[in-house]
Order: C-alpha cells, then structure tokens, then sequence
C-alpha cells in the first residue's frame, strides 16, 4: 500500500505572518502611521484618490502588518502519522494506509494538498499510486472535507506525482502531450471537484491544465469574466498555484504553451493563486517578483522556500512590502451617509474602498453594516448587504452604496461599523475570521468590526 502524505497549509493565511523565515530584517517591521517605510513602492504610496462628497468621514491609511484571513505567508510542517490522533489520520491508519502529514501553518483556514512522495529520488519510487487506489483515497476523505469545509481555504489537485505536483509520475503518462494522455489526470481532477465543497476552488500547477481541459471538454479556451467568476462550475472553480515562482524564465517549466501566460493573468483575477519559489535567479529580484505578484494575482505564499529569495528580498527591502500585499488590502478611503438617519426609513451609505493588495479575497465574505447604541451597546442592529468583496479588485478604488432600512425602535446615538465576516455561521461570530482595513483607528479587535462613524437616529 503506498504512503500518502497529507500537504496541509493550515491557513488563516493569517497574513503574513505569525511565523517568519529564519533571517529576519533587523527593523522593527511596524512603523509609525505617521510614517512612510522605507521599502514603500510608489504604487503602494498613499496618493489621494478622488475627494469624497462635501461632509464625508475621511479615513488615514496604516502601514502596519496585520492579521487577515485567506492571505499571506504560510508555514510548512510535517508529522507522521503514528504521531497523529486526529480522526483523519485514524481512519488512514486503520484503512492500514500510512500518512506522513505536512502542515503549512497558517493559523485556522486549511491549504491542502494530498500526495504519496516528497521527493522525486529514483531509490524511492514510487512516486505515486495508480489511479484506482488514488480515488479510493479520495472517497476515504471525502466526508471530512465536507465536515470541515468550513475551514478549508482551497485544495491543491495533488495525488499525482512527487509532492502531488502533477510532474515526476510513474503511474499517469509523463508531460502528457496529446488527448489521451491526459485525459487520466481528469479522472482525479474530475473526482476531486465532486468531493472537495463546491464553494472552494481547486489549484492546478500549471496554467495548461486547465486551458487543455477546457479545450477537452469543448469549452471555449477564455479567462473568466466577471459574469462567469465564482458559481459552481468548472471553469470558476479551477485555480493555479505556481511552486517555481520567479525560479527562471519559464518559472521552470510552469510557463509553456501559447497564451499561458496571458491566461493565467487574466484568469486570476477570478481565482486564486500562489505556491513557492524553488531557486534563486536574475528574476527573483524582488521588484520584479512585486511586478509578477501583481500581474498574476498573489494570494499566498511558502514562507520557507526558497530561502535564498526570501533572504534577498529582505536585503532589498522588498520583503515587507510582500507580505503586506500578499492577497487583499482593503484601506478605507471615505464614507458618506446620503441622508439624516430617520428610524423606519431606508439609510443609505455611499463607500470608497482601495484595494492596495495584489488581489482579492477568493471565498464568499458577507457585508454587514452593523449600529451599535452609544447608551448600551448591548443593543445592536445588523443589516446584510448584497455588495460582494471578491469584485474589489487589486489596485483599484471601488466605490458602492450600502442601504439598509433601519428599525423602527432605533433612536439616539449609534456608532456605525463595516463589517466582512465569514459567511459560515460556525465562523461568523469569531472575529478572527473577520477582515480588518488597512486603516488608523478603525478596528474594533474584540467584535471584527470596523469603525466608520458615529450617528444620530431620529
């Protein structure tokens, strides 16, 4: 019976980053909100954007590293499964199948990856498992993922190959060329999205994975558009993770058919992206790994590999930058409320976010403007949203108008809160999974809420 390794990146993908790699840079990485850093790109620089309506709350930028949820730098580690008590490694170990766990901490949100090697040395094939025991496998865990989809950020396709990165295989053709050999790698993929919860998306090492299964499947070889992006099927589903970052021209091998490279830019503006870097070179310089990061939509990141570009970024300044951009940075620009508040009546609130991360958040995230009363903040009002975070894009400034029709028994001061929680109700009330704004004075650590201003209801 093959082994089966468990990759899991246990992520709040908590940004960047409760765990940091070994050099570290030698300043302290918070700074004074007074204060640009050093390491600030002009395009990270607080330019003004557009003034707000005469009377709207205006809202100062922070540089600060913080805590945020499905972003940021991951931390690998591994366990074997005989040291393992947990109800997934039980049921592995008495279908007498051995489990070797690897872990990429990031915190409460899972990145997972299932695989049957961690190398690709010829003294220890095999490398893999044949097809029939891999979808065995993935029926044994297909209830805890249902169970936990909670807290699973997205799956890596994994089961094929060395570290589950669909390349070095012995049991499905190797750098498959024509239709036929791949349509062995559908079987997994194609098994996983009925397993893996139809809310989260799978991630593909390469981008011609999914170009080539589109093409298969007689689909049109297109990104994603907007009107297409985050339903249930297929092509909304399927990600990328690229785990040779920067690591040379091609970022060895992962660019290589035509119109890859614009597909993967375009794609992932829709759906994730990240991985690892696998070695030093001319293009891991770090302004261009920001250029990369931007232009393909950076998540995540490994924040163990490779260490020599970690460390180089970190010497060049550009290391901090990264791991405050990595994935969405909502900042607050300013907030507007278009009318007296008159309790009984629709309230409107006109709202500019900027988005200063390389992308934005790939899971469903409710909005909530939340009143709390000044006089007993025991009493509280909540009103859902239908405004979607995940069409905050990267880069650009978005402006909408939350409404909302306040309670008749309202009356007298009330501060007013924006709040994305985790649409989950397991996780809705835990305000760790509650997104925080880039912003001086706004968050509220005890609730996950985020301050706007404070009212006066008629």
């Amino acid at each position: 019976m093959k082994r089966i390794y468990l990759i899991l990146a246990v992520a709040m993908l908590f940004v960047a980053c409760k765990d940091e790699p070994t050099a570290k840079p030698s300043e302290d990485p918070t700074t004074p909100p007074e204060e640009q850093p050093s390491d600030i790109d002009p395009d990270e620089k607080d330019v003004p954007d557009e003034p707000g309506p005469e009377g709207c709350v205006n809202f100062n930028i922070s540089y600060d590293q913080m805590a945020n949820p499905e972003r940021g730098f991951y931390v690998q580690k591994y366990y074997v499964s005989d040291d393992l008590d947990d109800e997934v490694a039980g049921i592995l170990r008495r279908s007498k199948t051995p489990v070797i766990l690897v872990a990429n901490k990031m915190d409460t949100f899972d990145l997972l990856r299932f695989s049957y090697k961690s190398n690709h040395n010829n003294s220890d094939k095999p490398w893999d498992a044949t097809s029939e025991w891999a979808n065995k496998h993935i029926d044994q865990i297909a209830p805890y993922l249902k169970k936990h989809a909670d807290i699973i950020y997205c799956v890596q396709a994994g089961f094929i190959g060395s570290w589950g990165e669909w390349y070095y295989t012995e049991n499905y053709p190797y750098n498959p060329y024509d239709d036929d050999e791949f349509e062995p790698y559908w079987v997994i993929a194609e098994h996983l999205m009925n397993v893996v919860p139809k809310d989260r998306q799978i991630c593909f090492r390469q981008p011609q994975f999914k170009m080539r299964y589109l093409k298969m499947r007689g689909q049109e070889v297109k990104p994603l558009t907007p009107e297409e992006a985050y339903k249930e099927t297929t092509k909304a589903r399927w990600a990328g993770h690229n785990d040779c970052f920067v690591s040379s021209s091609s970022d060895v091998g992962t660019y290589h058919v035509e119109g890859d490279r614009e597909f993967w830019a375009e794609d992932t503006k829709y759906t994730l992206m990240g991985g690892e870097s696998c070695k030093e070179c001319e293009y891991s310089e770090g302004s261009n790994a920001i250029k990369e990061m931007e232009k393909y939509h950076w998540s995540y990141m490994c924040n163990s590999y490779h260490p020599d570009i970690l460390t180089s970024w970190m010497v060049s300044g550009h290391y901090e930058q990264i791991k405050r951009r990595l994935g969405y940075r909502f900042v607050l620009r300013w907030a507007y409320p278009t009318q007296e508040p008159q309790a009984g009546q629709q309230f409107d609130l006109q709202l500019a976010v900027r988005n200063k991360g390389f992308a934005a958040p790939a899971n469903k995230r409710d909005v909530e403007l939340v009143f709390v009363s000044v006089a007993d903040p025991e009493k509280k009002f909540v009103y859902k949203q239908t405004e979607d975070p995940r069409f905050w894009m990267g880069g650009e400034l978005h402006k909408c108008t939350l409404s909302c029709t306040l309670d008749a028994a309202m009356s007298g001061e009330y501060k007013l809160y924006l709040n994305l929680p985790d649409p989950y109700p397991s996780l809705h009330d835990n305000p760790l999974y509650s997104i925080r704004f880039a912003n001086e004075n706004v968050w509220e650590e005890a609730t996950g809420y985020n301050y706007l201003t404070t009212i006066t209801v008629q």
